[in-house]
């Protein structure tokens, strides 16, 4: 008997096989863009073995809604009753992405991440995960009578705001440029839009244009490399700003849950640029005015397995 788990995103799709002593016993990688769309990706995969799979459990980054989710930057949706038919499958169940992510902070061990503040060890409590990638994806484990739990969330789509006459000016820009992003009438707007893959071309513009310098088209991988070459004034702010955010938002949710058993970081984008996670990074975690010193306590950690939605899909199925 064996299960099949997937990890669905909006630049790549991977699928592996769960062996009965929960191991990933054989692993396949496709592009979510390319020839192959996520359905037919399954039939392939699982004619390469000898029987259908017992269960099916799929990390997918969207809105997951009544068992069909749409993939939310990618041209893809599919439902467990699809899965079922292509799959063969008895059981069917679709995450969102980062809910099974939190699903894999139950069994993360010390190998798997990098200590940003507090203890290597990781200790047991209440644990949040945050991912910029291609979107922004939140999650989170707490553990209810020893048993763990997951509370999943679209956090990515919180508010963020200007916090300075000089940001009022790249927000301006922000929203005229991806009004789609815009809550309410002022000037707040997703944190997708600012903190994920897809968002850092648009903001880089976005200052350019509000600090009257010429626009060149750049992807996330150039605004990264050139801040980090400090090469580009507009690459710098917009880095800073990703970072300050990023920070925020983690520690805000660290607050929420009263994350004891750790701040997580993972994603695409941020395991490209570990040197974004310094100290400026943690001063603006640890910000929390009257609550500055609980957020010092709470360890912040950088997730460097890549296959942490592989991992959350199989110990979802362990649960079950």
């Amino acid at each position: 008997m064996w299960n099949l788990v997937a990890d669905v995103g909006g630049t790549n799709m991977r699928i592996a096989a769960i062996s009965n002593a929960g191991s990933i016993v054989d692993q396949r990688s496709f592009h979510s863009k390319g020839e192959l769309d996520f359905l037919h990706a399954c039939t392939a995969f699982v004619a390469e073995h000898d029987r259908p799979p017992e269960g099916v459990v799929v990390a997918a980054a969207g809105v997951v809604a009544n068992g069909s989710v749409e993939l939310t930057n990618s041209n893809q949706k599919f439902s467990e009753v699809e899965l079922a038919q292509v799959c063969k499958a008895s059981s069917v169940k679709i995450l969102n992405d980062f809910e099974a992510a939190a699903w894999s902070l139950a069994t993360i061990t010390q190998s798997d991440v990098l200590a940003l503040q507090g203890s290597t060890d990781i200790p047991h409590g209440p644990r949040v995960i945050i991912g910029p990638g291609t979107g922004l994806g939140v999650g989170a484990l707490v553990w209810v009578h020893g048993q763990p739990h997951v509370v999943p969330g679209e956090g990515g789509h919180v508010s963020l705001s200007p916090q300075s006459a000089q940001e009022v000016g790249y927000f301006e820009e922000l929203v005229d440029l991806w009004p789609e992003v815009r809550i309410g009438a002022g000037l707040a707007v997703e944190a997708e839009a600012i903190v994920s893959g897809t968002g850092v071309p648009v903001l880089y513009h976005s200052i350019a244009k509000a600090r009257n310098t010429p626009v060149e088209p750049k992807t996330s991988e150039q605004v990264f490399a050139l801040a980090k070459a400090g090469a580009d004034q507009n690459a710098v702010i917009a880095i800073d700003l990703f970072r300050r955010f990023l920070a925020q938002i983690a520690g805000d949710l660290g607050l929420v849950f009263g994350a004891t058993g750790g701040v997580f970081i993972s994603g695409g984008v941020a395991l490209s640029n570990p040197w974004v996670f310094d100290d400026s990074f943690l001063a603006a975690f640890n910000a929390g005015g009257r609550h500055s010193s609980w957020r010092t306590k709470m360890p912040v950690y950088l997730y460097q397995n890549p296959d942490f939605g592989l991992l959350g899909a199989r110990n979802y199925i362990s649960t079950r």
